[in-house]
């Protein structure tokens, strides 16, 4: 299906699984190749005066690394050794979720936890990758009181 979007932040390994099985669909499918970049939200604004916006990521070095699964050679992709399927790739996602930077704690009455976000962008996509199965991001699992 190409207009698949999904959005979920959570923390956990059995979360991570779930939400990665929603955006890999067909259990038939093998991740081929991956990208790591580093993703910032940018705002476009349009009009005289401004009546319009939209919000797109853009690579950035000071952006939230950000782990691309596809299922097929796109760009400048790294190949997998061998394909993978949604149990493998998910101990491979969720073994580079505990080594990479979180970027600053947030401060908030409450507590955090590592957690990590799981995504689409519009028709599927991940930052303009055709080809993509989902994107994962570390996250902050914010907790109120």
């Amino acid at each position: 299906m190409d207009n698949r979007r999904i959005d979920i932040t959570s923390e956990g390994d059995d979360f991570l699984a779930g939400a990665i099985g929603l955006a890999w669909g067909n259990s038939l499918l093998k991740a081929t190749h991956y990208k790591v970049v580093n993703l910032a939200e940018q705002t476009r604004y349009y009009g005289e005066p401004t009546h319009r916006h939209c919000t797109e990521n853009v690579e950035d070095s000071t952006g939230v690394p950000t782990m691309i699964l596809l299922w097929s050679a796109e760009r400048d992709a790294v190949p997998l050794p061998t394909p993978m399927g949604l149990g493998a790739m998910t101990d491979v996602v969720a073994g580079w979720l505990k080594d990479v930077p979180r970027g600053r704690e947030p401060d908030h009455d409450g507590s955090n936890g590592h957690g990590w976000r799981v995504f689409t962008e519009a028709w599927g996509y991940v930052f303009g990758h055709h080809c993509a199965i989902v994107g994962i991001q570390p996250a902050w699992a914010m907790y109120g009181k």
